[in-house]
Formats: structure tokens, sequence, C-alpha cells
């Protein structure tokens, strides 16, 4: 008996773990993704002005 309500305090913890990291490492990484696209577009034309032909 005490075996399952170990186990099943273990799942429990476990998946509301999973549940309260999930959302807030969305929204950095997304602030993340956007900060990188704004670096590689201001660094991308600088690099492609060559006037070779």
């Amino acid at each position: 008996m005490m075996r399952k309500v170990v186990s099943i305090f273990a799942v429990v913890v476990m998946t509301m773990g999973l549940f309260s990291c999930e959302a807030d490492s969305v929204s950095e990484t997304e602030n993340l993704m956007e900060s990188l696209e704004d670096q590689d577009s201001s660094t991308g034309s600088q690099g492609n002005s060559d006037d070779r032909q």
C-alpha cells in the first residue's frame, strides 16, 4: 500500500513539474528567436554588399 502511495505521489510531482516549466520557457524561446532573427537580418545585409561581378 505504501509503495502505491509513493508511486502516485511521484507521478503527480513529475507531471506538475512538466506543466509548470513549460509556459515560461515558450515565451522566452519566442523572444530569443525574434532577437536572433533581428540580428541575422541586420548583419546579413552588410555581408552581401559586394560590388564584384
